[in-house]
């Protein structure tokens, strides 16, 4: 299992629409991801994880991450995201993390 982060990743009223590809390559029937987001100028970090689990053969994941701080939003910026998938095949799990400097834009929010 491989993904990497879209950048840049929307926000939306401060709520990063965090997302990126499903790469499934060993026989994976089902993703579990987390993703940690920290945007150190703003002293914000967020942390999202599914259910809804992803299921093979999904291209693409996709979480809401909303700061832990009450009343706080990420904003237009750079931020650092750290990705986790536990990937199910059969009785076994793989784990794949990842991390990746983004950009924060609310511009990049998909409409559709």
């Amino acid at each position: 299992m491989r993904s990497q982060f879209d950048t840049p990743m929307g926000i939306e009223d401060g709520v990063a629409k965090a997302c990126g590809e499903l790469d499934w390559e060993g026989g994976e029937v089902e993703a579990i991801v987390t993703i940690t987001i920290t945007q150190k100028g703003e002293k914000l970090v967020g942390t999202a994880s599914s259910p809804p689990n992803f299921d093979a053969p999904e291209d693409e994941w996709m979480l809401e991450v909303r700061p832990s701080q009450q009343n706080k939003k990420f904003k237009k910026g750079p931020a650092h995201a750290h990705g986790v998938i536990h990937a199910i095949a059969g009785n076994t799990v793989n784990v794949f993390t990842w991390d990746q400097e983004i950009e924060l834009d609310p511009d990049a929010v998909d409409e559709t």
